[in-house]
């Protein structure tokens, strides 16, 4: 059986050979972990504060670059390690967020996991992490706000929401990470919590 070719007559290897990656912008790609535990029929969420720019001193979900060799998977299960030393979570992909302005640093795009924080894994900051924390999830539906309580830190965030066509549209939060407001909002209704 012979191997197919293009309208040039190329092979699979000869069209390679002639392919210029620099053609086209490739923008980064990262990836965040949505952590979640239940206790006592609370809900809470992962979350560590930045140790460095972009977004330093505010709170963010666990993440960062993939590496060239990895898939999403497995890069959002080592940077939750790297970061706050949890292993052995089961990441469900929750979407891509792309907005051009998402990030100061450039193009990046990040995919956001949702998991759920083993029996007995105790976060602890690390590599990017300034802190850790566990926050504590309570979701006023009627003034659309959800309030964060971090139970070790005892830090209160505010993220507010609104929806636009069934989906939870990103209103900026004070002391969150650029669009990790929309990220935690979009989890929340996935699972039906708003």
């Amino acid at each position: 059986m012979s191997e197919p070719v293009n309208e040039k007559g190329q092979t699979l290897s000869e069209f390679l050979a002639e392919y210029d990656m620099t053609k086209y912008d490739r923008p980064s790609v990262t990836v965040d972990n949505i952590v979640l535990a239940e206790n006592d029929g609370r809900l809470s969420v992962l979350m560590i504060k930045r140790r460095n720019h972009p977004f330093i001193g505010c709170w963010a979900f666990p993440g960062g670059f993939l590496e060239m060799d990895e898939d999403l998977e497995e890069g959002a299960s080592r940077e939750l390690y790297e970061e706050t030393g949890v292993t052995g979570v089961i990441p469900v992909q929750l979407g891509a967020y792309g907005r051009p302005d998402r990030d100061p640093r450039g193009r990046i795009i990040t995919v956001a996991f949702v998991s759920r924080l083993p029996e007995g894994a105790v976060p602890k900051a690390a590599d990017d992490a300034k802190d850790a924390d566990m926050f504590a999830i309570e979701a006023d539906i009627d003034a659309r706000v959800i309030r964060l309580a971090g139970e070790i830190t005892g830090e209160r965030l505010t993220v507010p929401y609104e929806f636009s066509c069934g989906k939870a549209r990103f209103i900026p939060a004070e002391n969150v990470a650029g669009d990790h407001s929309q990220i935690l909002a979009d989890a929340l209704k996935m699972l039906g919590i708003i």
